[in-house]
Order: C-alpha cells, then structure tokens, then sequence
C-alpha cells in the first residue's frame, strides 16, 4: 500500500511537472508584437482609457466586452506582450479549471484487480481531469498557426472558451453556483453575441447533472442578465445606444450573411467544417474520437454526454459566426476539445483492461504510438519548436527587433514591422494634440504613435462596404466630415488589405473624388512604410 501511494505520488509530480513545462514552452511568445485584430482592440482600449467611447468616438463591429478587457490590459501593461501575458494566463486557467472538471466527474476513481487489492485508476487521482489539461495545453498552442499564432492569441474566442469553461465548471460542481454561471455566459454573451449558444448548454448541463428546475434556470437567468444590463446601462448614459446596435448587430448580420447563400448553406458548412477541422487540428481530431466514444457508451451514464453537447454548441456559435473560416473563431471549442479526448482516452482506457486474455498494456501502446503518430503527422510540430526558438532568440537579444518583426506579416493586411514603421511616421509629423488618420487595417499604428484617429472609422471596411451610407455620420460622407473637423497631419492609404472581399483601401480613397479631391488638395505626398501612401499636411513639420 505504502509503495503504491508513493508510486501515485511520482507519476503526480511528474504530470504536474509536464503541465508546467507545456506552460513554460509558451513563454517566448510574450515577446511577439500584437495581431491586427488585437491592434484594433487595443485602439478602442486606448480610447475608453481616454474617455471616449466605443461605437460612437472608435467604430468597431465587436461587442463592448472585448474593448473593455483591452481597456484593462492596456492600463495594467501598456505593451504588446500584455496580448500574449493574458493569452497564457487564460490557457492556464483554463487547463486548471478543465481538471477541477475531471475530479467532479462521477466516475470510477478506483479499480478493482483482485480480491482484497486495489490499484489507483491508471495511478492518478484524476485521469480525465490530467489527460483534459495535457492535451489542452499541448494542442491549443497558438504556435502551431499561422504567423506564429499572433491573429489567435487573446482574441473573443480566448476569453468566451474562459468564461464557459469556468460556467460548466460552477454547473457540475456539488454546490453549483448558478448565478455565478450565468454572469460568466453573460460576459461570453458580451463577447460576441452568437456565445448566446452557451446558456442552452447550461440548461442541458443542468439536465446532465440532475439540476434543471425552474428555480435554477431562473438563478442562471438572472446571472445571465448582469453583464448586458450593465453594458445597456453604461452605453444609455453616453448616449450611444443607436451606434452600439448599428455597430454589432446591424453590422454583423450583415458580414455573417455575406458568408451564406441560403440555409442549406449554413447547414452544410455546420456539417462539414468539424471535419475539416480534424483534417488540420489534431484536438479536433481527437476530440472527435472522444465525443464518438462518449455518445457510444452514454446509456445509463447521461453525464458522459458533457463534451458532445459542449462541442455541439460551439460549433453552432462558430457557424452563426460565418464561414469565413477565420482562426480565432474555432479557438471557443478547445476546452470542450480537450475534454473530450481526455476523457474518451480515459475510457478507452479501460475498456482495453477489461478485455479478457489479453494483453491491455501491449494493445494500448500500440494505440498510443498510432494516435502520437496521427497527432504528429496533423499537427506541425517542427513549426512549433521552430517558431519558439525563434521567439527565445530575440527575448535573449540575438535577433535584431527589424528582423524579428519582419517575421510577423501575412500576405496582405497584416505587418508587424510595417505597423511600427507607420506608428513612428505618424509619431514624426504630428504632435500629441494632433489627429492622424490610417485608411485601411493597421490600426496598431495609432497604438505605436500614441495618436487618436481623425474619424471613428479608424479602419477602413465599413466606409468601404457602404455600410448605413447615406444616414448621418456614416459613409463616404460622414467620414470626410469628420476628416475636414479634426484635420489630421497625417493621413496613411493602405494599399493591399480587402481585396477580393471589397476594394483595397488605398484604391477605394484615391478613385472617391470627394476624397481625393479632398486629400490632394490638403496634403502632400510623404515618404513611408512598403505597402502604405503616406500624405502630409502641407504646413506639417517633423
């Protein structure tokens, strides 16, 4: 008994220790300069910080959640890598919150192997909630992605898979806290709106657990409700209701729509884009098997149930979503991923020592040098261990930040280097009471100049798009207005960020001719950052 527990306690340590070093691992990427959408968050931030407000003073189609978030983020840590600081901080939590999960679990903790001994189940006290938070923190690293995963870390999607994860969590415990559930989804809620989804998944979880009464779905309800009344309140005293629905709602029905022909559209893409995904994503690959072996082996254990349904809603927020396919929007499914798989492998588990005249531990590692090798083959881990050496390299000074920078640019809207360039520009010919203007995406650069935009429409689609053109302060019209009132010294034109979506901006300005007109007249040509026309006031100076 004695060298069994000790036995427990090593393989413990020694699971924690890999947690730890799966959270280690993502510590280089503290140095990595913020993503395009995470600029223009930060912008709006900025602008709270500085009393304006969103929708009204700083145009954006998100809802009011995220720009508050970014408010703090901005105020505790006015620097890049409070993007990645608070993207790591979630994971943790999350991976943390994901093993409270496994220990609420009415599962078998202990096995019997003969009469009058016991053997710990695998010798862990919480399997599902070890394999859940491993799994999550191996595969939901940004890394793996794209441009190193910057468009990935800390978008909505981070903190709604936080907030849900953390509602599930209060939902299974033995004292759930129904209220506390409910103003998490509410905050998911005001994330984006189409986490909406998540509070139906609340009600089921409350199935699962034996806990649906109408008491509890009015104290989930009442929780739910905090969070949006606040924001309504707060958005009614300034006067700025109408921008608020113009901006998240009117606006985002629109771009969703743009995405789907007609229903059996949508319906398709629900469908196929998990299966995708698992073509791609190796926790979605996993998190499929594990939902496979949870639904099959449900009868008479509805709480096993847990992970499909949890997948199942976050596909449906991420189709309401649209189709575009963006990253970020699949980030909200990895806990319930992960979930999945750990649980599913913990069952699998199992059922592998159950089979009689067999030999459990031989077939069960040959399954898990088949799922490694799936895993590998799906997911790039040499562009993981590439990539955070790279990060290493610079944090210890051995990269010059030119080159580092220069890494992080994508084949259009996006450059790091470029976005600091513009910002230095801006910062040049300007003074701190002065506007500047940037037509296009890189809102970063309004960040990097300390420089307030001379339109809401500090970025370029919606004046692009057309949208509301034609009502007061919108359009071609509304922001020519606004340019002509606040005069920016500086004006920057983007020259390949939408197409083939909508026009590029730099294209889009210079054949309006009240725009052109406008700039020519005001303006010079000045010298700045590839990809961008710079324009100087003609009275400007450095």
């Amino acid at each position: 008994m004695v060298l069994t527990r000790a036995a427990g306690m090593m393989q413990k340590g020694l699971w924690t220790a890999l947690a730890g070093a799966l959270a280690v691992v993502r510590l280089p990427s503290l140095v990595q300069p913020m993503g395009a959408d995470q600029a223009l968050y930060a912008y709006v931030g900025q602008r709270l910080l500085a009393g304006d407000v969103p929708y009204r003073d700083a145009w954006d189609q998100k809802p009011p959640a995220i720009h508050f978030v970014y408010a703090l983020m901005r105020a505790l840590w006015p620097h890049d890598s409070a993007v990645a600081a608070a993207d790591l901080l979630a994971a943790a939590a999350v991976a943390g919150m994901l093993f409270l999960v496994g220990k609420v679990i009415d599962e078998r903790s202990v096995t019997r192997v003969t009469a009058g001994s016991h053997r710990l189940a695998g010798s862990l006290g919480n399997p599902i909630g070890i394999a859940s938070a491993l799994v999550f923190l191996l595969l939901s690293n940004p890394s793996f992605t794209r441009v190193a995963g910057v468009r990935l870390r800390s978008q909505c999607e981070t903190f709604i898979a936080l907030a849900v994860t953390g509602a599930f969590l209060l939902l299974t415990r033995e004292n759930a806290r129904t209220v506390a559930a409910g103003a998490l989804l509410g905050f998911a809620f005001a994330l984006k709106y189409n986490a909406i989804v998540y509070a139906g998944g609340a009600i089921l979880v409350l199935w699962l657990w034996d806990r649906r009464s109408s008491a509890n779905v009015a104290r989930l309800a009442a929780g739910f409700a905090v969070v949006p009344a606040v924001v309504l309140a707060y958005f009614a005293a300034a006067g700025a209701l109408r921008p608020l629905y113009d901006a998240t709602i009117a606006y985002n029905v629109r771009y969703s729509g743009e995405t789907y022909t007609g229903p059996w559209y949508a319906i398709g893409y629900l469908l196929a884009f998990p299966v995708d995904r698992a073509r791609v994503d190796a926790l979605w690959t996993l998190g499929g098997v594990g939902c496979a072996i949870l639904i099959a082996s449900a009868v008479g254990r509805r709480k096993r149930l847990l992970p499909p349904l949890w997948v199942a809603a976050a596909c449906l927020s991420i189709a309401i979503n649209g189709s575009r396919g963006l990253p970020q929007y699949f980030v909200q499914a990895n806990p319930a991923l992960a979930l999945a798989a750990g649980w599913g492998s913990v069952l699998a588990w199992r059922a592998l020592r159950k089979l009689e005249g067999s030999r459990p531990h031989v077939i069960g590692a040959a399954i898990v040098v088949v799922v490694a090798i799936a895993v590998w083959r799906v997911n790039q881990f040499p562009k993981l261990i590439e990539q955070t050496v790279f990060d290493a390299r610079y944090a210890l000074g051995w990269t010059s930040r030119t080159d580092y920078l220069a890494r992080y640019a994508d084949d259009r809207k996006y450059s790091a280097l470029a976005a600091t360039q513009l910002g230095n520009v801006l910062h040049r010919y300007s003074t701190d009471d002065d506007r500047v203007y940037v037509f296009g995406f890189t809102c970063g650069a309004y960040v990097y100049a300390g420089r307030a935009s001379a339109s809401k429409f500090f970025w370029s689609r919606p004046v692009i798009a057309g949208f509301n053109a034609g009502q007061p302060g919108y359009g071609i019209v509304g922001l020519l207005d606004e340019l002509q009132r606040n005069i920016p010294a500086v004006v920057a034109l983007q020259r390949r960020d939408w197409a083939p979506d909508v026009t590029d901006s730099a294209e889009f300005f210079m054949r309006t001719p009240a725009l052109a007109t406008w700039l020519e007249s005001h303006y010079k040509r000045g010298s700045g950052p590839d990809g961008f026309e710079v324009w100087l006031r003609t009275n400007a100076t450095p």
